[in-house]
């Protein structure tokens, strides 16, 4: 049975609400992690053309966003593919946040269905 609210149809089965919020937690880390990697990739390069801009620690770029390893493929890459590599990078930043999102929930719903 659903109803209509706001124009959107609500599931009275049990436990919909639980996985449309947790489908939303995930997309919320889908999206900081494409955030984190966009403004880390426009830092390093505006880094890089401008010398006396303080630098970010390698350590946070390897910590926040460890796709970042593939930007080096941009090196000798003209501008469109420069524009994809730069894309996939950040896309796989978000992927990979989404995933330990996922994952994060699934170890802390098992420890509470053990208890």
């Amino acid at each position: 049975m659903n109803f209509a609210q706001n124009g959107r149809f609500l599931f009275v089965a049990s436990g919909s609400f639980k996985v449309d919020r947790m489908r939303k937690i995930d997309g919320l880390f889908v999206a900081i992690g494409i955030v984190i990697g966009g403004f880390l990739t426009w830092y390093a390069y505006y880094c890089n053309s401008h010398r006396e801009a303080t630098r970010i620690s390698e350590f946070l770029y390897v910590l926040l966003f460890p796709p970042s390893i593939g930007l080096m493929f941009t090196e000798n890459a003209t501008v469109l593919e420069q524009t994809f590599i730069v894309s996939m990078v950040i896309a796989a930043n978000g992927l990979l946040y989404g995933t330990v999102a996922v994952a994060l929930r699934e170890m802390f719903s098992k420890r509470e269905s053990q208890k």
